[in-house]
């Protein structure tokens, strides 16, 4: 196998995680396993952007983390070079299932902003590959770089799920 199929094998992999991780964020709300059976049942649509029926100061965060965790699925994407529109696209449909998948099961709120954010991340993420790939030039370095980055990142992510499974 050459060296761009196992960097790709190694993408595809990383992404696939990424994906799952995503959405134990999203639908389960990092719950436990014996946690996740007690989660508030709540189906409710929200169809006007930024909009809360109540004030509280954290919905700024939940609008910024909503971003921030998609941006990974954004340098996935042009990691696996698709085009930046087709990365957003592919962001919003992941973003659109999640928030489908939160009514459906009723475990979570289904939200236009949640959608606007998310693709923004997705979009976010694209940006910075882009210019990343402008300043280092060579993209089979950058993506082994993070490729590289995605893996210590991914591996600190799942000590600390193991610590949350273990710790219960």
């Amino acid at each position: 196998m050459n060296a761009s199929k196992k960097k790709t094998r190694m993408v595809l992999i990383l992404t696939g995680i990424y994906v799952i991780a995503l959405l134990w964020i999203i639908l389960f709300k990092m719950s436990i396993p014996s946690e996740i059976i007690n989660l508030d049942h709540l189906r409710s649509i929200n169809i006007i952007p930024f909009y809360y029926d109540e004030e509280i100061s954290s919905h700024f965060s939940e609008v910024i983390n909503n971003a921030l965790v998609f941006i990974p699925l954004g340098l996935y994407l042009r990691m696996l070079k698709l085009d930046g529109k087709k990365t957003v696209i592919c962001g919003f449909a992941v973003s659109l299932i999640c928030e489908i998948l939160q009514f459906i099961l009723g475990i979570g709120a289904t939200d236009i902003t949640d959608l606007i954010t998310n693709t923004m991340g997705t979009g976010i993420g694209a940006g910075v590959y882009a210019v990343l790939s402008l300043i280092f030039k060579d993209t089979e370095k950058l993506d082994k770089g993070l490729c590289f980055i995605a893996l210590i990142c991914t591996g600190l992510f799942g000590g600390i799920v193991a610590l949350l499974v273990l710790g219960q």
